[in-house]
C-alpha cells in the first residue's frame, strides 16, 4: 500500500482524533509530493491576456515537495493601473475532478511569501461546473495575507465573491451548493492591487472544517484581552501632554475589539514626536493577569481602521516594580499591514525592558524571564516616535505556543 502523502502528515494525527469524534473533516485538493490524488498540472494566467505585461512562472521542486511560483505584477499600459498574476490547475478553459467538499468550511492554503520586499496580498481561488453563462465561466474568489514563514491560512467560504474577468458575476450560484462541482483551483495576486514582485512557495492546498483547524491545528493559548464582554481589564489612554505634549488620543470598546485612535504630534521643546499609550487600568489597584509563562510569545489579532501610522509597539508590565510600570515595562515594535484581520506573533525574545524613554527602541537586549510571564500586570499598545494620525482595531491579545496557522475570518 502507498504511504500517506507528506504534506498530509501535518494534518493526519490531529485529524484522526477527531474524525473518531465525528467532529472535523478535512480534504486534501492539492499537493507537490507526487500523490497521483492530488497531483495536478499547474499553469500561470497573467495579465498579457488583456493586454498587461504582468509575468510568473512555476515548477515543482522535488526535493522539497513544494510549487515554486514567481513573478512581478506590471502595470497594464492603456488601464494605468496593476495588472495580475494567476497560478491555477488545471490549465486555462481546462477542468479536472476535485474531490467532494460537502461538509467544510473553507480553503487552507499552506504556503509562505519568500520575497521579504515583495507583495503579500493574494487570492485563492475555484471554479465549478455550475457557475457558468454560455460561455463565461464564473471564477468564486477571495482575498487573504501570504505570511513570510510557511502557515496555514484559512479562506472561510463566506469570504468568496464570484466574478467573470474582474466584475461581479450575480448570476453564479451560492458557493456551498456547488461544493461537490469543483473543477478548478487556483491562487492569485490581489486584483485590483500594487505591482510588485513576489516568490510564493506552497506545499498544499485543502478544504477543511472550522472544527479542524481550531481543535487540532491551533496550539495552547491564554486570553490577556478579547472585548467579547467577558474581559476582566478595562483600557484607558495617556499621551504626551504630560510632557509638554500635543498628541491626543482614546480607546473605545466596539463590538467585538477596542479601537485606539488619535494623533500623535511634535512636542515642541524636543522638536521631535511625542506619544500616546492605550493601556489597562492602574497595576497597583487590579489583579494581575493570567501566568503565560509556559507560553512562546503574544498573538495580537490587529487590523487598520484609518490614519498614516502603521508602526506600533506593544508592552507589559510585572509585579516586580509597580511604580515605574511605564518606563520599564516589557517592550517589542509591530506592524499592521492592512484594514483585513491579521494576527501578528511576537515571541518573547522580541520584548526588552531596556529602552530609550525619547523613541521607545531598545538600548540592549533582555527578554523577560519565567518570573515575569507569571505575574504580568499591565498590558499597554504604544504609538512613539513617530508623527501621523492613527487607528487601529485591537481584536484580541493572546499568549499562545508558536505555531503556524494564520485564520482570515
Amino acid at each position: 500500500p502507498r504511504a500517506c502523502p507528506p504534506a498530509a502528515m501535518a494534518y493526519a494525527f490531529a485529524f484522526l482524533l477527531l474524525l473518531a469524534k465525528g467532529s472535523a473533516k478535512l480534504v486534501l485538493l492539492a499537493t507537490f509530493d507526487g500523490a497521483k490524488e492530488t497531483t495536478w498540472p499547474w499553469h500561470t494566467v497573467d495579465d498579457p491576456v488583456m493586454g498587461g505585461a504582468s509575468h510568473s512562472a512555476f515548477h515543482v521542486d522535488k526535493a522539497r515537495k513544494v510549487g515554486v511560483w514567481n513573478g512581478e505584477v506590471h502595470i497594464v499600459p492603456f488601464l494605468g493601473e496593476p495588472g495580475f498574476c494567476n497560478l491555477q490547475a488545471p490549465g486555462l478553459y481546462e477542468e479536472a475532478k476535485f474531490p467532494d467538499l460537502s461538509g467544510t468550511d473553507g480553503v487552507v492554503v499552506r504556503a509562505r511569501q519568500t520575497n521579504a520586499s515583495g507583495l503579500h496580498h493574494f487570492n485563492v481561488m475555484l471554479m465549478t461546473r455550475g457557475a457558468k453563462k454560455g460561455s463565461q465561466q464564473g471564477v468564486y474568489n477571495a482575498n487573504f495575507r501570504m505570511t513570510a514563514n510557511v502557515a496555514d491560512h484559512f479562506v472561510p467560504w463566506k469570504s468568496f465573491k464570484c466574478s467573470w474577468r474582474g466584475q461581479p458575476a450575480p448570476w453564479c450560484p451560492e458557493l456551498r451548493t456547488q461544493l461537490t462541482e469543483v473543477s478548478a483551483v487556483g491562487i492569485g495576486t490581489f486584483f485590483p492591487g500594487t505591482a510588485g514582485s513576489f516568490a510564493v512557495e506552497m506545499e498544499s492546498m485543502a478544504a477543511s472544517s472550522v472544527q479542524t483547524l481550531e481543535s487540532s491545528l491551533s496550539r495552547p493559548s491564554v486570553d490577556l484581552a478579547t472585548f467579547n464582554g467577558h474581559d476582566e481589564h478595562s483600557w484607558r489612554t495617556e499621551s504626551d501632554p504630560v510632557m509638554g505634549g500635543q498628541s491626543v488620543s482614546k480607546f473605545e470598546v466596539r463590538d467585538g475589539y477596542g479601537l485606539y485612535s488619535g494623533t500623535c504630534r511634535i512636542v515642541p521643546s524636543l522638536k521631535a514626536p511625542g506619544f500616546t499609550i492605550a493601556l489597562t487600568e492602574n497595576p497597583i489597584l487590579h489583579k494581575k493577569f493570567p501566568d503565560v509563562s509556559t507560553m512562546d510569545g503574544l498573538a495580537l489579532g490587529v487590523s487598520l481602521a484609518g490614519g498614516n501610522i502603521t508602526a506600533f509597539k506593544v508592552a507589559f508590565c510585572d509585579s516586580r516594580n509597580p511604580y515605574r510600570c511605564q518606563f520599564q515595562s516589557f517592550k517589542a515594535n509591530f506592524k499592521v499591514p492592512s484594514t483585513d484581520l491579521t494576527e501578528v506573533f511576537l515571541p518573547w525574545k522580541d520584548f526588552s525592558d531596556k529602552w530609550s524613554p525619547y523613541t521607545g527602541e531598545h538600548t540592549a537586549e533582555q527578554p523577560p524571564a519565567a518570573a515575569s510571564l507569571k505575574s504580568i500586570t499591565q498590558l499597554q499598545i504604544w504609538t512613539e516616535g513617530l508623527a501621523g494620525d492613527f487607528a487601529l482595531k485591537l481584536h484580541y491579545v493572546r499568549a499562545r505556543k508558536a505555531e503556524d496557522m494564520t485564520l482570515l475570518v
